[in-house]
């Protein structure tokens, strides 16, 4: 394959985009994750001092008088105010945006971004393809239970899901929609017909 595929993941909360992206990363692509991203830069300092700034909460003193950063914590605080959920997408968002077109123009063939929040991004404009996985709801909250384990609630899924694009605002920018609703071997065929 000569010609650059630039392929964007999206979907609702557990639709089963990093299973995808696992697929296509089996199939060959460059693979890029825009929650693995996140998570390295909730890591970095600088990062962390701007969080403080907007949810000094989602930081806890330690017995040495340092202060932690608690993910979890930054989590529930943001779903429960909208607010401060615009102000870290804010200064998240644009960082994930460069790193994506830089990898777009840099990556020579195949690669795939899982991007929840691709709408309005400003990088739906420099892909190729924009796949779509939609799945029921009842199903998308047993696998982020069965996922995260304790560390999500159902409360906690149903503030997330909310707070993300309608399924009609996703499938209005998409060029394949695909439904995850059946076994991951079913899933696996779809992927890999697309993959190829």
């Amino acid at each position: 394959m000569s010609k650059k595929v630039a392929i964007g993941l999206t979907g609702s909360f557990g639709s089963g985009k990093s299973t995808a992206l696992k697929i296509f990363k089996e199939l060959g692509y460059e693979t890029y994750s825009a929650d693995e991203q996140v998570n390295k830069l909730y890591k970095n300092k600088k990062i962390q001092k701007e969080i403080k700034k907007i949810a000094p909460k989602a930081f806890s003193k330690q017995a040495t008088g340092k202060y932690l950063f608690e993910k979890q914590k930054l989590r529930e605080i943001v779903f429960s105010d909208m607010n401060k959920l615009k102000k870290i997408e804010a200064l998240i968002h644009p960082i994930i945006k460069k790193q994506c077109i830089s990898l777009i123009e840099s990556v020579s063939k195949k690669i795939v971004f899982e991007i929840p929040i691709l709408i309005n991004s400003g990088i739906e404009k420099h892909l190729t393809t924009i796949i779509t996985i939609e799945s029921k709801k009842e199903l998308r909250q047993k696998r982020i239970i069965e996922r995260y384990k304790q560390k999500i609630s159902i409360e906690d899924f149903l503030k997330i899901d909310e707070s993300q694009s309608t399924q009609a605002e996703r499938e209005s920018i998409s060029t394949i929609i695909v439904n995850n609703n059946g076994t991951i071997s079913e899933f696996k065929k779809i992927i890999t017909s697309l993959a190829n």
